[in-house]
């Protein structure tokens, strides 16, 4: 009887081995803690294959995303600022506030790129300035972009 089998691990949480990763232990430890207990699964060449095809399908799935993500940065990154027209009254306050669902409206009709409110973070902005926000597109990625109220009266 062999000491060591190979092994391949079926969830993320073990010890830090990625799903679908082969690794060596003891026979006993497989068939008494690690097969039982759905950590992992017997090595077998159509097993491996099949890990290794979704892996692939995962690392494609992830390249488009990071791909998408980017086209979103340097589309939103192209825009200078955006200008949103209110009506004033007394010293130079505007009626009402900027919402996230002005930049989302002005943002989709000169963009054509899909955001979402809770990705625009806006301070409460109630007078005529050049305002500074974040658009965050993932987590890590953040773009600032500059926005201008114009006055107008009628």
């Amino acid at each position: 009887m062999k000491k060591k089998i190979q092994v391949i691990i079926k969830n993320n949480n073990f010890k830090q081995i990625k799903k679908g990763k082969v690794i060596s232990v003891f026979t006993g430890y497989a068939f008494n803690y690690l097969i039982p207990n759905g950590i992992a699964e017997v090595a077998t060449k159509n097993q491996i294959k099949h890990y290794k095809m979704f892996s692939e399908i995962a690392r494609k799935e992830q390249e488009a995303n990071s791909i998408a993500t980017q086209k979103i940065k340097n589309s939103i990154e192209q825009i200078s600022k955006i200008t949103i027209y209110k009506k004033i009254g007394d010293k130079n306050l505007i009626f009402g506030s900027i919402k996230e669902k002005d930049i989302i409206n002005w943002i989709n009709e000169y963009c054509d790129v899909k955001i979402e409110k809770k990705q625009i973070q806006i301070e409460n902005i109630s007078n005529v300035n050049i305002n500074l926000f974040k658009i965050n597109i993932k987590q890590n990625i953040t773009v600032t972009v500059r926005l201008c109220i114009i006055p107008y009266n009628i």
